[in-house]
């Protein structure tokens, strides 16, 4: 399924972890502004996506700028609740959307 735009805001919280995705959050919320913010677990954890901008681009590609202001572009694919990541490192990871 082709990710939109629309289908991904909300707050979503992780479901695969990983421990190649160690750096990024625990949830995150994507705003209909482009913005997010992302929180760790624990708290005040140091993670890669803290606060910045998302951009869906094409072929479900979605541009986030990162904790040093890099903008890096995962894949991501959407099924059902799930939205799921892969880094360019490779590293595959997930999110469930949560009802908050």
């Amino acid at each position: 399924m082709s990710v939109e735009a629309r289908q991904l805001v909300g707050t979503w919280r992780k479901a695969e972890n990983p421990p190649c995705a160690a750096l990024y959050p625990a949830v995150i919320r994507f705003e209909s502004n482009g913005l997010y913010r992302g929180w760790s677990d624990p708290p005040d954890g140091f993670v890669t996506w803290d606060v910045g901008t998302w951009q869906l681009g094409g072929h479900d590609q979605l541009s986030v700028s990162t904790a040093n202001d890099a903008v890096i572009t995962y894949a991501c694919m959407l099924a059902g609740d799930m939205l799921t990541f892969t880094d360019p490192q490779g590293c595959r990871f997930s999110f469930r959307r949560s009802g908050e």
